[in-house]
């Protein structure tokens, strides 16, 4: 595995990250359990918006999951982030299926709040395949950059910075998302 920095550490990759062999195993198990329409987030609740975000998901919650991503990324992790210690992954995970024609419009990412006050500030996203014609993650501040999607990649950001999923003109995206999580330091 290598970080590759390409705005410090508020936007980097970590080449590697997962196998191929292991990233196929998540699409079919996806698969078999089916996607449903990915609505938006917004104060007023979750929305469609099929303007706005037209692909397909899965939400999945599992702190073994996200204990055993946490472990393997944690050595490329921010340990401490204004002032709050790293804790480890958000259990709830987000599997994204995007097909030709399918796209995720500029947004920035929510961030989720624990009871506990623990919160996320990244955006952990593993790019399961990359046998499809478009779909790179672009950001656009301060100017703009596109991740080119390599399978097996992980795409490690703040939440606060605007970015697209840009659409899919041949072939089938599959995404893993979760979020890097904060909390208080200790003492």
């Amino acid at each position: 595995m290598i970080k590759r920095e390409i705005r410090g550490d508020s936007l980097f990759v970590v080449e590697e990250f997962m196998e191929v062999a292991e990233c196929m195993q998540w699409i079919e198990a996806a698969e078999k359990t089916g996607f449903s329409d990915a609505p938006i987030t917004t104060s007023l609740g979750p929305l469609m918006r099929k303007d706005v975000r037209n692909n397909t998901r899965i939400m999945y919650d599992s702190p073994a999951l996200a204990e055993q991503l946490y472990e393997r990324a944690k050595p490329f992790l921010i340990a401490t982030w204004y002032g709050r210690s790293l804790i480890g992954f958000n259990e709830r995970f987000r599997f994204y299926k995007y097909t030709p024609g399918q796209r995720f419009a500029p947004h920035y990412d929510g961030r989720f709040e624990r009871e506990n006050g623990e919160r996320s500030e990244f955006t952990f996203l593993i790019y399961l395949n990359s046998s499809y014609v478009g779909g790179n993650t672009r950001f656009y501040e301060p100017e703009r950059v596109d991740i080119e999607p390599v399978t097996g990649t992980a795409l490690v950001f703040r939440h606060s910075q605007l970015h697209e999923g840009t659409v899919i003109e041949q072939g089938t995206k599959y995404v893993l998302r979760t979020d890097v999580m904060y909390g208080e330091c200790p003492p």
